[in-house]
């Protein structure tokens, strides 16, 4: 069973990590964009010229895009990791498996950075969740060993597996 030793300040760091990743790609995006914005002559020729215009709409989504990742990081940062938890919550690292299959899938349930993936040992994924989604709501307050239907394979029941 491959969740034996899985750190999930470990997974959590590396989350963290990813994310300053991609906020530090955004911050060049968004200097590349501001600075085409000021470039651009402030007065169209012809209303075919809409470089300017696209780049400050660009630049502001991308700025509003930082925002975002920079509220994730903090929300990350401020993550409490339930020790010895009895039940799926938020901040619990989650494994579903079936019982009489030795494949396994894993859910980090945290409240942001949903969709975010980390490998771990042996080709295994751990795989962000948020409590919005349909694969949290499912797993949220099951405990060891109770069924629970995945929305992402709905044709047969799981057993849960919580890892601490």
């Amino acid at each position: 069973m491959p969740h034996t030793g899985i750190d999930k300040r470990m997974i959590l760091d590396t989350l963290i990590d990813q994310a300053e990743a991609k906020l530090e790609e955004l911050k060049a995006g968004y200097g590349a964009a501001r600075d085409a914005v000021l470039s651009t002559p402030h007065v169209m020729k012809s209303k075919r010229e809409v470089f300017g215009q696209e780049s400050a709409y660009l630049a502001n989504a991308l700025g509003l895009n930082i925002q975002e990742r920079e509220n994730d990081i903090r929300t990350l940062r401020g993550v409490r990791l339930p020790k010895d938890p009895l039940r799926a919550a938020l901040g619990c690292l989650v494994g579903v498996g079936s019982s009489d299959e030795p494949s396994e899938e894993f859910y980090f349930i945290l409240p942001v950075c949903g969709g975010m993936e980390v490998p771990i040992a042996d080709g295994f994924t751990v795989r962000v969740v948020t409590p919005q989604t349909p694969v949290a709501k499912a797993l949220l307050g099951k405990s060891v060993g109770d069924e629970v239907r995945v929305p992402t394979n709905p044709l047969r029941g799981t057993v849960i597996r919580l890892l601490l």
